[in-house]
């Protein structure tokens, strides 16, 4: 939709749900793709720990080409499937907005401004103490997705080069049957045209073979390898996310601290007076907030369903289907 340079690809998101929580058992939406990065956004905020499924890249330029449409299409299926089947995900508040509401691009502006993304850049590390890891399974873990990020990198690079090879194959093959074809209409014996026009389409079969390797290389193998990369991505958020409660956790830790030598301060001089209880109900109230840490928890949770992509982890209550619109 719109022009080449502001257009965008709009799909259908269709559901079946038997959860309680949806409005209707069988929803139809249509949604741009910024509005899935939206999603995963919201998701990874809401819920630190939880490895959230990640989104296809952007992509400026080819975005409007068949090909490119329809694999972008089918990483956001798989991505959609992981969520709505995923334990904690599927009862996320934002992904019944995401999957339900008619007027979402007014309902996702006024979310959007409670969302504070993620810092990046080279003062993403800059805004609190150093962290040192007192965890011997996350060290191990760490080390285990940069060796295996940088051998998808390569492998990567690799489709890429076999890919590139076999469509110079094909383009040659290509050549190849044209000479045959050309061959065959002349005047070396009613035989041996036959056999080179034979030649001729065989070379044309292969020539279509290799077309399709190629394509199934970059459709099925570069973008499977590209998808765990980001998937690599979405860990290293979770793992920022436990960072980023530790840190919430020692300051609430200081604050309960301080307000206790200050009450005892007062105690001391006799000072207190009315304020005994209201003290006490002050430092149990920063108690209660200090943050519950599920998130090493969750995190060998999500850990284990990356190492059995395939096995499902439960009965999806909600099935999405999307479609180019």
């Amino acid at each position: 939709m719109g022009d080449p340079v502001r257009g965008y690809t709009v799909y259908t998101v269709r559901t079946r749900t038997q959860s309680p929580h949806y409005r209707k058992s069988e929803i139809s939406v249509l949604r741009r793709f910024s509005e899935f990065l939206w999603l995963f956004d919201a998701l990874t905020l809401n819920n630190p720990g939880v490895i959230v499924p990640p989104m296809p890249d952007k992509q400026p330029w080819g975005r409007f080409q068949d090909t490119f449409v329809e694999t972008r299409r089918q990483a956001l299926q798989r991505c959609l499937t992981k969520i709505t089947s995923h334990p904690i995900l599927q009862l996320d508040p934002d992904l019944r907005l995401f999957l339900e509401s008619d007027s979402f691009s007014v309902e996702a502006k006024n979310r959007r401004l409670e969302i504070v993304p993620e810092k990046t850049g080279l003062l993403a590390n800059w805004t609190g103490p150093r962290y040192f890891e007192q965890d011997d399974w996350f060290d191990s873990r760490k080390s285990f997705l940069e060796g295996l990020e940088s051998q998808l990198k390569g492998l990567s690079k690799s489709i890429e080069s076999a890919s590139k090879s076999r469509l110079e194959l094909s383009v040659t093959m290509g050549d190849y049957a044209a000479s045959m074809t050309d061959l065959a209409e002349s005047d070396l014996g009613s035989g041996m045209c036959a056999a080179l026009a034979r030649l001729s389409d065989l070379a044309r079969q292969e020539k279509e073979v290799h077309e399709e390797q190629a394509k199934g290389d970059v459709m099925t193998l570069l973008n499977m390898a590209d998808e765990y990369v980001r998937f690599i991505g979405s860990v290293r958020l979770a793992f920022a996310a436990r960072i980023r409660a530790f840190h919430h956790w020692q300051n609430m830790e200081k604050e309960v601290g301080r307000m206790k030598s200050t009450r005892e301060k007062l105690r001391q001089q006799g000072k207190l007076g009315d304020r005994v209880n209201s003290s006490l109900g002050e430092i149990n109230d920063v108690r209660l907030n200090l943050p519950f840490r599920p998130d090493v928890y969750l995190i060998h949770f999500g850990m284990e369903l990356m190492y059995r992509p395939n096995v499902e982890s439960g009965t999806p209550r909600s099935i999405s289907r999307i479609y180019p619109n």
